[in-house]
């Protein structure tokens, strides 16, 4: 190795290590003509513990998006606990989509069935 190569590899090497570390983006701005924004952020948990959604001709739009560094998927279960319609997979930090479900005014529930993510349970009422 020569006097150059050294100090150039050596800030090669700090470089890949600090984009490791960084942060990346949270997810877009939410989209339009969507009912609820559900975003799962850091320390498992969704960004409200409640949510409010007027049904329009019966259909509630859903917009999830992951601003945590972890895997989720969302999740809308009636009363009795049944999946309702279609769940998101949000398998990283800035993934997102849109679920326009068919609901009836009434409570829902808005979860992660990820194992270990059980605190992610937020209530979805729909008028």
């Amino acid at each position: 190795m020569n006097r150059f190569t050294a100090p150039l590899l050596a800030v090669g090497l700090l470089a890949t290590l600090s984009a490791c570390g960084s942060e990346r983006p949270a997810s877009g701005t939410t989209p339009a003509n969507v009912d609820v924004d559900v975003r799962a952020i850091d320390g498992l948990a969704w960004n409200k513990g409640s949510y409010t959604a007027t049904a329009t001709d019966g259909s509630v739009t859903v917009y999830g998006a992951n601003d945590s560094g972890l895997a989720h998927n969302l999740y809308v279960l009636d009363a009795s606990g049944n999946e309702v319609g279609k769940h998101l997979d949000l398998p990283g930090r800035g993934s997102d989509g849109t679920l326009t479900l068919e609901l009836a005014p009434g409570e829902y529930r808005i979860v992660c069935t990820i194992p270990g993510h059980s605190s992610m349970d937020s209530t979805l009422t729909v008028v």
